[in-house]
């Protein structure tokens, strides 16, 4: 629950739409840290679409 607090400060203070893109990562590395954590083996297509994930939403900040 206190994470909450610090993200919607961080969304006060980053803007919206700004900051709101990069919960779009999110996923992908919660997906990363549970492989390592858990020692699971990763698709590779999980790579791809990670990463072209991250580039768009990089490609997304950038844009502006």
């Amino acid at each position: 629950m206190l994470g909450y607090f610090a993200w919607y400060a961080g969304l006060a203070r980053g803007g919206i739409a700004r900051v709101g893109q990069v919960q779009q990562i999110q996923p992908i590395l919660t997906i990363y840290w549970s492989a390592l954590f858990f020692a699971d083996a990763l698709d590779p297509l999980t790579f791809v679409v990670g990463t072209v994930v991250a580039v768009l939403v990089a490609i997304g900040q950038r844009v502006r």
